[in-house]
């Protein structure tokens, strides 16, 4: 192994990422646990109809918020991170006021769009029935307390507030399961519309609380001049919004054709397996917009710090995604039992396939943000709109010619499509190059994550689970000798460990 190097030059900045990383994966992985529980309970508490009904509220109000915040709860963490260091910091104060006055602007709108169009939106998602017209609008301020909480949101972002970031993503969830359970355990369906509201409130009210003590709230909505100053914020945020719209309806077209040309239970399994290898990439892909972005928007205009930046994020994101691909497909059966059901069990072979692109999606990932960190929203919505294209004719051509199981494997290649395409273009705009400590990390765990894929496939019994632990711990000892290589993040975790345990 000592022909990958030993230079650890970039161990301060290993620390950063591994230590922000483990946090928001962290979280993630709790607020993934609580989500689990909450949604056993109001399906037993609401039975299918409540459960039904509660989704179709929150896709259609999802909706509203998606169109009406003009995608400000990302633009706005760059205005925010630009001065943050370097000769902006004094306009800090100003561009807080510009997002926060936007941000109202938008809750204001989306609030009266959400009552305009509640008896569209009760016709739309209950099939023609107009009876829940009236909820709608009760439900109309969730539009506004979504769009103020996620400004503020952002501000903690840009200021690098990430414990309060963290923590608040902690307490939504948290106060989502005490609040809606009691409501919907003492008022049954009746409950709905409260919890909603109420949790709504709740999300709003928690980043508030912590971006209110650092910076005191004002805005001025009537101000030519503040309104005027964040247009190229809205500019950037329209294209992230309408990046979202095309990722959304790209995995929608693929539902779709495949209710149409397989069965609502194909249908099932494939957004299954989609959903737990998404679930997997967040854990380590989760920091890359509450950290990485926030700083990479820092130096977007100096290309040599945005290659360093992308890169050690690249090689952090490879070495913690690796071992968690393994694991994940040596015990993927036992985690389609748990979080899902036994009747979802064929989604295990897609699966398997469809978890290989993580890798690849570890190098996508960070290389993406250029653009946008550069406010170069043209470049990022043709790196999108690329990818979308690619992967629904991928899924479709797979399922088409060779059945669900290779769908997994369009998933894959549509990865490697994207790791292609994107780094073509941030190459020729940008001059970004992989370094070559980034391709001899790929070129180490790549073939252990196929190799892995192949002996869980091709073995049984107690021969595939010996073998499978294998690979997992020859995966998880490679990460860790290179962590403690190319940083001294492994020795000081290991000193502190022993002072913990007074060795």
């Amino acid at each position: 192994m000592d022909n990958v190097g030993s230079d650890k030059s970039g161990g301060h900045r290993y620390e950063r990422i591994l230590k922000n990383t483990g946090l928001f994966g962290f979280v993630q992985c709790l607020v993934l646990l609580i989500s689990v529980i909450r949604n056993k309970i109001v399906a037993v508490l609401l039975g299918t109809t409540g459960f039904g009904i509660n989704e179709s509220f929150n896709r259609s109000l999802n909706l509203v918020k998606s169109t009406t915040d003009l995608g400000l709860p990302f633009s706005a963490v760059r205005i925010v991170s630009e001065c943050m260091d370097g000769e902006y910091a004094a306009e800090l104060e100003n561009r807080i006021l510009v997002a926060r006055t936007w941000a109202f602007i938008t809750a204001v709108a989306g609030t009266i769009l959400c009552v305009l169009l509640s008896g569209f939106f009760s016709l739309w998602a209950f099939e023609g029935d107009r009876t829940y017209t009236l909820s709608f609008v009760l439900m109309s301020p969730v539009v506004f307390f979504s769009a103020v909480g996620g400004g503020e949101m952002a501000i903690l972002k840009g200021a690098r507030m990430l414990r309060q970031t963290a923590v608040s993503q902690l307490w939504v969830v948290a106060l989502t399961f005490c609040i809606s359970i009691p409501l919907f355990y003492w008022l049954g369906l009746a409950g709905l519309v409260p919890s909603i509201v109420m949790v709504s409130m709740a999300t709003m009210a928690v980043p508030c609380f912590y971006s209110f003590r650092a910076f005191p709230y004002r805005i001025r909505p009537l101000s030519g001049k503040v309104l005027k100053e964040g247009l190229g914020m809205i500019r950037i945020g329209v294209y992230f919004m309408i990046t979202s719209f095309f990722g959304s309806g790209a995995f929608a077209i693929v539902a779709n054709w495949l209710m149409t040309n397989g069965n609502a239970e194909i249908t099932g399994i494939y957004c299954a397996g989609y959903q737990l290898v998404a679930w997997l990439g967040m854990f380590v892909f989760s920091a890359m917009e509450s950290d990485f972005f926030p700083r990479i928007s820092t130096v977007n205009t100096d290309n040599a710090k945005v290659t360093e930046m992308v890169n050690s994020q690249v090689e952090v994101a490879l070495l913690l995604m690796s071992p968690m691909i393994v694991g994940f497909l040596v015990f993927l059966g036992l985690i389609v039992t748990v979080f899902l059901s036994p009747k979802f069990s064929d989604a295990v072979p897609m699966a398997s396939l469809a978890v290989l692109s993580l890798l690849f999606k570890s190098m996508t990932q960070p290389m993406s943000y250029v653009a946008l960190a550069k406010g170069d929203s043209r470049t990022y919505l043709l790196q999108e709109v690329l990818y979308d294209v690619f992967f629904v004719l991928a899924v479709i051509t797979a399922y088409k010619w060779w059945g669900l199981k290779l769908t997994g494997l369009a998933l894959t290649v549509s990865a490697v499509f994207d790791v292609l395409s994107v780094g073509l273009i941030t190459r020729k705009r940008y001059g970004f190059r992989f370094s070559a400590r980034v391709m001899k990390i790929f070129l180490i765990q790549m073939p252990l994550a196929v190799l892995t894929y192949i002996v869980v496939t091709c073995l049984d019994g107690v021969c595939r689970w010996t073998a499978g632990c294998l690979m997992l711990a020859l995966s998880t000892w490679i990460s860790v000798y290179l962590l403690n290589r190319y940083s001294d993040v492994i020795s000081e975790l290991r000193m502190k460990i022993k002072n913990r345990l007074g060795i």
